[in-house]
């Protein structure tokens, strides 16, 4: 089909059960996760319009002759393992830089994919789009990484992803469930008027912050806080469907303590100084990081978001402002 695909993956910030999606740990003890997905995408443009080549713009530039001499391993693997050997040209954007917590390798993997499937007249369900991306990274790429993103940014909106226990370790997506909170339209105003990012500064490269979670997945320490983490993702998608916001901020305090508890060098000088600020008198009721750690960006929940910004801006934290996005990631013609 010679047209070209635009493909869009909305990214994430986290509500809770962050750690919890590892496979090595939930197929043991179960896990939970929240997620909403914002209006901030990847987005994927690809054409196989008189292409000869395959002709790549991400983070640097590729044409090359086959799949094989590919170098981005993302697009390489889909490429081997969803199309059928046609050149064509893809393009890719983010409306954030990559690495920086809001899940925008999940987003940049399953846009790929569903352009890739687009193209060739292939109808994939959000969930099946979702289980090709895990697989993608998971097994054929081997990367020590949770499927909440994918899930998430596969539904849109407002998910719960509930994990096992129980699976077939060679099946693990078997174990997987995911569906959309039932919230009112005063929850998601709450949900963009009352929830805050602000950047942290860049993860420094090679650093492996879920390295601890797969590491010490039989220590008892670890699992206690893995259980509790998933107990209260479970609390805060409760209170999110009965309309109590107030206590998903407070959720935030007991949130960021698990985290630095299992993984404390994810809390950098730099983020503990934000979180401080943040957390002051009168500003945030809770704050937490968007992603793995290291840098990125915090997720603060504040009654006087003003007072919030107010504080971050003195510290020189650059705001990202965001709303609920509804949709999944989502292709068709340009």
């Amino acid at each position: 089909m010679e047209q070209a695909v635009v493909a869009r993956a909305p990214l994430r910030i986290p509500l809770g059960g962050g750690g919890t999606d590892l496979p090595s740990h939930y197929l043991q003890r179960g896990g939970f996760a929240v997620s909403a997905t914002i209006d901030r995408h990847v987005h994927v443009l690809l054409s196989t319009a008189f292409a000869r080549r395959f002709r790549l713009k991400h983070l640097e530039w590729e044409d090359v002759e086959t799949p094989a001499e590919i170098r981005h391993p993302i697009v390489r693997a889909a490429v081997e393992s969803h199309w059928d050997g046609t050149p064509f040209e893809l393009a890719s954007v983010g409306d954030v830089p990559p690495g920086t917590g809001l899940g925008s390798s999940s987003a940049y993997t399953l846009a790929v994919l569903q352009a890739l499937a687009t193209s060739r007249g292939e109808w994939l369900s959000p969930e099946q789009l979702a289980a090709r991306a895990c697989r993608l990274e998971i097994e054929h790429l081997a990367q020590s990484i949770g499927v909440r993103d994918q899930y998430a940014i596969a539904v849109g909106g407002v998910t719960a992803v509930e994990l096992g226990p129980g699976g077939d370790a060679d099946a693990p997506l078997a174990a997987v469930g995911v569906r959309r909170l039932d919230l009112s339209p005063d929850v998601l105003r709450g949900l963009d008027e009352r929830f805050l990012l602000f950047y942290a500064g860049e993860r420094p490269p090679g650093a492996r912050m879920l390295a601890p979670l797969v590491d010490g997945r039989d220590d008892a320490a670890m699992t206690r806080n893995l259980d509790r983490t998933a107990e209260l993702a479970r609390t805060v998608a409760a209170a999110l469907e009965a309309g109590d916001l107030a206590a998903v901020g407070a959720s935030m305090a007991d949130q960021w303590a698990l985290k630095r508890e299992r993984t404390p060098a994810a809390i950098t000088e730099r983020i503990a100084e934000l979180h401080a600020a943040a957390t002051g008198p009168g500003r945030a009721t809770g704050a937490v990081l968007a992603g793995a750690g290291g840098g990125g960006f915090l997720l603060a929940h504040s009654d006087d978001p003003d007072a919030t910004r107010a504080a971050l801006a003195r510290v020189g934290a650059p705001e990202l402002r965001f709303a609920i996005e509804p949709r999944g990631c989502s292709a068709g013609p340009a």
